[in-house]
């Protein structure tokens, strides 16, 4: 089992411009943001998996998934109105951060470094 995933709680979200999704399984929480391009993006995660996914669409066509299995923190933020998805995660030696910003279109940065 990984550690412990910190993620936002869903309270907090009211106000961030998403639409939030709870699952029948404990722990599976899916957030929904648009962009004034009309692209979708989902972030979904894992609690008890310790694991999320990025998953980018134009209209029925994928443009972009990204999954974490080592996921440590998870956080949303709405920044002058453009929503941020950020995803930290740490393995062996690696630490690794997920930004994908969410107003106009959407832009993503991922980084992998050893720490």
């Amino acid at each position: 089992m990984s550690a412990q995933l910190e993620v936002p709680r869903l309270e907090d979200l009211s106000d961030v411009g998403v639409v939030v999704e709870t699952s029948d399984q404990p722990g599976v929480v899916s957030l929904v943001a648009w962009a004034n391009d009309g692209n979708t993006v989902t972030l979904a995660w894992d609690e008890i998996a310790g694991s999320a996914r990025i998953r980018w669409l134009n209209g029925d066509d994928e443009r972009l998934v990204l999954e974490r299995e080592t996921p440590v923190k998870i956080s949303v933020r709405d920044k002058r109105g453009v929503i941020e998805f950020h995803v930290w995660s740490r393995w062996e030696g690696m630490a690794g951060e997920l930004i994908v910003r969410v107003g106009e279109h959407v832009a993503v940065r991922d980084t992998l470094l050893r720490s």
